[in-house]
């Protein structure tokens, strides 16, 4: 599998980025953010899941190795510790960072913000959970086309823990049909696995990986006896569209079996970063497993 390309020389020069994501449909920035900040959050979510007994007996929370308790997304034993890395002001926090917020609104020309939804993965090992199928986030997002997701590696991820790859070009081929499957969002886009073009790396906190809505990605098989961590934010343009969720619009990754947002961020200093902006246009969603979906024109295209 061949080596993400590096655009962090090229951070400044917002035309070059713009012209590598629409040709790539990624954009990969070694060290984009404080290493500091992010160590900071794995830590808060380590202990969650040591509280949690997610982490082997007699060994250090840091170290994320996992027990028995750990399970996979979504699955009975779940949300106990996803609702309180979700009540963690700090995870959410990431999301407003200034690097994060600079580089979509330059991206899209225009002012941004960043969903409230915002995702922590914890992957268990193999096989005893299924990595994130490869799928295209347009299908789930839907609103704006032009919705970029940025990924971060919360601890680090080599391939054989599970990080994620992205399939270079992909978005020239458009929504793609898609099949059901295992694993988080329980659908598979129906591209070539084995295809040439995809591209992973060995990352490390601080790493950020940013793609559009028509890229094809997915995670792979966590191989080791540790839980990877990462994050998902998204960022759409204030003037863009903006899908209405079927359980609310707004609401945590997760609602309701996650709680709403008034209980999670009792205490917090600021609910910043999941509010959405005045003015902020919403349609209505379609159903994501449509055979067919039109491709949106994208500025990106």
């Amino acid at each position: 599998m061949k080596e993400l390309t590096d655009s962090a020389p090229a951070l400044d020069d917002t035309e070059t980025l713009r012209a590598r994501l629409s040709d790539e449909g990624y954009l990969f920035f070694r060290g984009l953010l404080p290493a500091a900040v992010v160590d900071d959050v794995r830590t808060r979510i380590a202990r969650i899941l040591f509280d949690s007994h997610w982490l082997a007996p007699g060994t250090k929370a840091e170290e994320l190795m996992a027990s028995d308790r750990a399970v996979e997304e979504g699955s009975a034993g779940f949300f106990g510790a996803y609702t309180a890395i979700q009540s963690t002001e700090a995870f959410h926090q990431l999301a407003i960072r200034p690097e994060l917020l600079d580089l979509s609104a330059r991206l899209l020309g225009e002012p941004s913000f960043a969903h409230p939804a915002h995702i922590c993965r914890i992957a268990p090992p193999s096989p005893g959970a299924n990595p994130t199928p490869i799928h295209q986030d347009y299908r789930f997002i839907q609103g704006c086309i032009d919705t970029l997701t940025t990924w971060l590696p919360l601890s680090a991820a080599p391939p054989e823990i599970g990080g994620l790859r992205v399939l270079s070009g992909s978005p020239r081929l458009g929504v793609l049909p898609v099949k059901p499957s295992d694993g988080p969002g329980m659908m598979r886009a129906e591209a070539d696995e084995e295809h040439p073009e995809w591209r992973t790396a060995t990352y490390q906190p601080g790493d950020v990986l940013l793609f559009t809505s028509l890229t094809v990605h997915g995670a792979m098989p966590n191989r080791t006896r540790q839980l990877r961590l990462s994050a998902d934010f998204r960022y759409q343009a204030i003037s863009a569209p903006m899908a209405v969720d079927a359980l609310g619009t707004g609401k945590p990754h997760y609602h309701p079996d996650v709680p709403d947002f008034p209980t999670l961020t009792r205490g917090w200093s600021s609910t910043a970063s999941i509010e959405v902006p005045p003015g902020v246009r919403f349609v209505d969603r379609f159903d994501p497993r449509l055979d067919e979906v039109l491709t949106p024109v994208s500025r990106f295209a």
